[in-house]
């Protein structure tokens, strides 16, 4: 199995985030790519490969350009104003039905941003768009032949949608690369196995008939990201039935996880794609600082083998999972699933 990665990503280290109105230490540390590279090329999965710098045309096919430009350019313009090399945080946010852009930098912090979990530095968007270029270089060997490949995504994506970004995620790599895929009118489906529900991907498909999108996540009523992510969300207009969420109770059990995945896997058949990406995150399982429901290793491998007997050409994006000393094993774990043929 191909591996796509980018040494650009290890750039992004946030000096912190504010959680509960404090300064806490960021999760999405590079240790997390180290890990997890370790553990691929110790498994003699396949190349380790860079990606191929694509640009930001597919970039901007997916979201808003005033995001853009402000991502690529908020720390500067804050070093510039400020005098410092600061991360960038938001200190307004827009209430609800209320979204003026504003002119003033300080406004405009909060205008994108949904919380305070996504710094910006200096190194912040070149990591991103290599992230995304991950994805994107991921997609084209699909199209080229591959029947599975694996993004080795960082920062992560399924938090950031059309015109918004939050929860570690600046673009979003997973939608990014189903653009791609779908770009002869092909249908793409995305499933994400993240510990969180992925509300910038739900956001960016949610009317349209071509990307079918499932997650099974911990319930928003008692979790991040809240505002998204529930089992009546179904899509909208062409896209209504394309959208299905599977929210589980905290602590859930391994075998009520796959239960639960079964089911989704039987919706994920019947729109019947060309092409699948997951978007994996692996803060489900049992040892995750972030989450709370019981996975083991050998239940990601279990993961990846009812994904693999899909037989569909299958793009795996990585999302979150922050257990670093386990975290290389259980990605590895995961793929091997997905890569057995037997």
């Amino acid at each position: 199995m191909l591996t796509i990665y980018s040494d650009v990503q290890r750039a992004h280290r946030p000096a912190y985030v504010i959680k509960q109105g404090e300064r806490s230490p960021s999760l999405d540390v590079p240790e997390r790519v180290d890990s997890i590279l370790s553990a691929v090329r110790g498994k003699e999965l396949g190349p380790v490969i860079t990606p191929d710098d694509v640009g930001l045309e597919p970039i901007r096919a997916v979201h808003d350009a005033g995001m853009i430009e402000y991502l690529a350019t908020a720390h500067a313009q804050q070093n510039a104003e400020a005098g410092v090399s600061t991360p960038v945080f938001p200190t307004f946010f827009p209430p609800p039905g209320q979204r003026g852009r504003p002119g003033c930098f300080e406004g405009l912090k909060g205008f994108y941003c949904t919380n305070t979990g996504v710094p910006i530095d200096e190194n912040t968007w070149k990591a991103a768009v290599a992230s995304a270029h991950c994805a994107m270089t991921g997609a084209r060997h699909l199209q080229s032949g591959e029947s599975r490949v694996y993004a080795l995504c960082r920062p992560p994506g399924h938090h950031a949608g059309p015109n918004f970004f939050g929860g570690y995620c600046y673009l979003n790599n997973a939608a990014i690369a189903a653009q791609i895929l779908r770009e002869d009118g092909e249908r793409v489906a995305i499933l994400d196995i993240d510990y969180h529900h992925g509300n910038g991907t739900q956001a960016i498909f949610y009317a349209d008939p071509g990307v079918w999108y499932g997650s099974l996540h911990v319930d928003p009523d008692t979790d991040y990201p809240f505002f998204a992510g529930y089992a009546d969300e179904v899509g909208v207009g062409a896209g209504k039935g394309t959208n299905w969420n599977v929210p589980l109770p905290p602590g859930i059990s391994q075998d009520q996880y796959l239960s639960a995945l079964e089911t989704l896997l039987a919706r994920l058949i019947a729109f019947d794609p060309q092409w699948l990406i997951v978007s994996s995150g692996f803060d489900t399982y049992i040892d995750d600082p972030i989450g709370t429901f019981r996975l083991t290793t050998a239940g990601f491998n279990e993961i990846g083998r009812r994904i693999q007997a899909l037989n569909i050409p299958t793009l795996v994006v990585q999302e979150g999972g922050y257990c670093v000393p386990d975290l290389g094993r259980n990605v590895v774990a995961f793929l091997e699933g997905l890569a057995n043929s037997s």
